[in-house]
């Protein structure tokens, strides 16, 4: 050591001992950060080394989804009724935009879309994940589709995508059984069939009514997609991987194209432009037509962006007072006049009340308390054949007596009236059979039931039926009792599910059909009596075709106090028949609102459709157009 003047070693002096200290702390601290740095890059590039390349790999890629079509709809003879072309959507990659707000001004500015749409879009999809793209414009026309590729280093989170479109060739043509489709909504993303658990996603588009919506899993495919390779600013430079989408199944449906067209065309025909025709087959239930007026276009609901105009069609046909949207063939429930008198003579038949020998009765008006039950025939004491062809009411509030309130109520039962018919279609309604439990729940002040509630409930009045009921019960009756499910799927073609799970050809079967007790004398007495009324100067001549022996009935079911007066206040016209009437192919239900007589108004379109179904089937000329039109 070197020693100072005072022969001290500078090296023990403290000032000395404390820098050395000083330093190997400094020495000690290097290391412990050499070392932790070490370790932290062993652990970045080794031991995490997928996680952080996936990391970068997102950073510069994108997977873009590829939107799959849905499967067309055919008719049973392989008309095509709705399928998907292509069409081009401007999308917004939201991982990639500016502000909320200056994206809005953007597309107001540049594209034209309505700014209040807008918003409310940004504002369903906040609660979305960040990474998922936003439709914000369909069905782009060329002018779109050219600025915002000429804009793409501008705006580059914008882009052009190829996507089918949902296309109802037809336009109104089966609207009520295709339905339409649309964007799944928030609120059923939320939970249900179509939440998010069941792998649903904000843009996916769904049935929102009729077949596109009960066969929704069978007609929607399963989405694919693309890897792209992007720049700093979201630009797509290159495409890396493709995964193509799986197609929806193609769905059959049991419509006859020629008999609806026929239907459509009667339908367009109805005086108030309200009603309701369906045709079916009664040996299996297969419906060969239906349609519900007023009708709607489905086109109209297909695009999730609407532009003004759309918008103002659509709030129309909402806010139109004869409600285009519903199906009065499965959700009108009418009152259902003498068409209920089928009913009453089948079921007094099986209980005795009458017999095929001795079915004579009393007809006229009948006092009844202080009412008078009006009757417009006047035929002595007919026989069940005779009061069936001349619909004679007084017959018919005498045999209702006879047979008591207990036993109508015990025959709606096996019937199944004021029960859903079980057809594939979603809101169908039930109805009002008669019923005391009913009366003494919506009239507690009166909750009794009485004869005269038993004699106009025998005539089809204080009862709320849908058409497709009646259709199915005569139908039922047309057959020697058998009553077989209505449906509209004829088969799905086989193919991949939205799971990706193959799925081969599957073809409707009736699990739920049903057998009322018909005696062979019981069923040629009742169907012989409804040939009358088309064939005997019956009350249904209107339906008479040359040639096809039409069996029908008549139905005049009064809506209101006759103290009430006004076209509002008509009585609908109805008529249930079917064609021929020793071997039943086609039966059929005509409902028009409000028009009057059922022999009047709706026999006569029923006749427009058997002819149209005779002369095609016999291979016969057609004699004269269909009246009407598309």
């Amino acid at each position: 050591m070197k020693a100072g003047k005072d022969n001290t070693v500078i090296g023990d002096l403290p000032e000395t001992r404390q820098i050395t200290r000083r330093l190997r702390a400094l020495l000690l601290l290097a290391i412990a950060i050499f070392m932790a740095l070490a370790v932290r890059l062993w652990w970045l590039q080794v031991m995490n080394h997928e996680s952080f390349a996936e990391r970068a790999r997102q950073n510069r890629t994108r997977s873009l989804l590829i939107p799959a079509p849905r499967g067309k709809i055919f008719g049973r003879n392989g008309g095509v009724l709705a399928e998907s072309r292509p069409s081009y959507n401007i999308i917004v990659s939201r991982r990639d935009m500016r502000s909320v707000t200056e994206e809005i001004e953007i597309l107001v500015n540049h594209l034209g879309i309505d700014h209040a749409w807008l918003v409310r879009r940004f504002e369903e999809a906040r609660y979305e994940p960040k990474y998922e793209s936003l439709v914000v414009k369909e069905m782009a026309s060329a002018a779109d589709i050219t600025w915002v590729m000429a804009h793409q280093y501008e705006y580059p989170e914008l882009r052009v995508e190829s996507v089918p479109q949902r296309h109802y060739p037809n336009g109104g043509f089966a609207a009520h059984v295709l339905g339409y489709v649309g964007e799944v909504s928030p609120r059923e993303l939320q939970a249900g069939r179509f939440g998010r658990e069941n792998g649903y996603k904000m843009g996916d588009i769904i049935g929102k009514s009729g077949v596109e919506r009960l066969y929704n899993e069978v007609l929607m495919g399963k989405d694919g997609k693309r890897i792209v390779v992007v720049d700093s600013r979201g630009r797509i430079q290159f495409e890396v991987d493709r995964v193509e989408p799986t197609p929806g199944r193609n769905l059959y449906t049991t419509l006859d194209f020629d008999l609806q067209q026929a239907a459509e065309q009667q339908g367009d025909l109805m005086p108030k432009g309200r009603g309701a025709i369906a045709v079916m087959d009664p040996n299996n239930g297969q419906m060969l037509a239906l349609v519900s007026r007023p009708a709607f276009d489905p086109n109209l609901f297909s695009l999730r962006v609407k532009s003004p105009e759309d918008r103002s069609e659509i709030r129309d046909v909402y806010q139109d007072e004869g409600r285009p949207l519903y199906n009065r063939v499965v959700q009108g429930a009418y009152p259902t006049g003498s068409t209920w008198k089928i009913f009453m003579a089948v079921a007094a038949l099986n209980e005795g009340v009458i017999t095929v020998e001795d079915s004579r009765i009393q007809d006229g008006g009948l006092q009844i308390g202080n009412y008078f039950m009006r009757s417009l025939s006047h035929l002595g004491r007919p026989d069940i054949h005779l009061a069936i062809v001349k619909s004679a009411d007084g017959y018919f509030y005498r045999l209702g007596l006879k047979m008591g309130i207990e036993r109508i109520e015990k025959w709606t039962d096996i019937f199944r009236l004021g029960q859903r018919t079980g057809i594939d279609l979603p809101n169908e309604r039930a109805g009002i059979p008669p019923s005391r439990e009913w009366k003494a729940k919506v009239n507690p002040k009166d909750p009794r039931w009485r004869d005269y509630d038993t004699a106009a409930a025998s005539i089809g009045q204080g009862i709320a039926i849908t058409p497709l009921q009646m259709l199915r019960m005569v139908a039922g009756v047309s057959v020697g009792g058998r009553m077989a499910t209505p449906h509209l799927l004829l088969k799905a073609a086989a193919g991949y599910d939205r799971a990706g799970n193959w799925q081969g050809e599957f073809r409707y079967v009736d699990k739920d059909a049903f057998t009322v007790p018909i005696s062979p004398r019981i069923h040629q007495t009742v169907t012989r009596g409804m040939w009358g009324v088309v064939n005997e100067n019956g009350t249904g001549g209107g339906a008479r075709v040359e040639g096809f022996d039409v069996a029908g009935k008549t139905g005049t079911a009064q809506v209101a106090s006759t103290r009430r007066a006004g076209e509002k206040h008509k009585d609908h016209a109805w008529f249930v028949s079917f064609a021929p009437w020793d071997k039943p192919e086609i039966a059929s239900v005509v409902l028009t609102e409000n028009a009057g007589f059922g022999g009047t108004h709706s026999a006569p379109k029923a006749k427009a459709i058997y002819e149209a179904y005779y002369q095609r089937t016999r291979g016969l000329k057609e004699k004269q157009p269909i009246a009407g039109g598309l």
